[in-house]
């Protein structure tokens, strides 16, 4: 079974946990890449803003086809209390053509559960398996257990 891990990060939290997720599964990574966003006080409040109202970014083409996989492991941060935009533009935009998925989330603090709906509502399906990783734990390393954790259970699940 193929495993795509597609992940947007400003910060660079989500693409630690996702660089280290795709390891351990062995899986292709792809960076959702969208230059609307910027590590700036403007970009900082242009973000908020449009999560918060729903906006749909244009994303950058992708180098790898999600629907060739078999799973795709959809993440990215939390922000304004909403998956990031570029990561609802991507699930927009792909997930009718993907036949599994898992969701990775990112976050500092609030809203993961509510994100995790939205998200499958985005995908019109409910993922296979689902990770929240605090930011605090992203820079202390303690996400590694829960990464781990996460992998077995796909791998179980392609398994099966």
């Amino acid at each position: 079974m193929t495993t795509l891990v597609v992940y947007y990060s400003l910060s660079g939290n989500t693409r630690t946990v996702a660089t280290a997720l795709a390891q351990r599964l062995g899986a292709d990574i792809e960076e959702i890449r969208c230059s609307r966003y910027t590590r700036s006080f403007s970009g900082f409040l242009r973000a908020c803003y449009d999560s918060w109202r729903g906006y749909l970014p244009q994303l950058e083409p992708l180098q790898h086809a999600p629907s060739r996989y078999d799973l795709v492991v959809v993440g990215g941060p939390i922000w304004a209390w909403h998956p990031a935009p570029p990561v609802r533009a991507f699930l927009r935009q792909e997930a009718s053509r993907i036949p599994a998925m898992a969701f990775l989330l990112t976050h500092g603090g609030a809203a993961a559960q509510q994100s995790l709906r939205e998200m499958e509502q985005l995908a019109g399906q409910a993922p296979t398996a689902t990770l929240v990783v605090r930011e605090v734990d992203i820079r202390n390393g303690g996400f590694e257990a829960a990464v781990s954790s996460f992998a077995s259970t796909l791998q179980k699940q392609q398994a099966a």
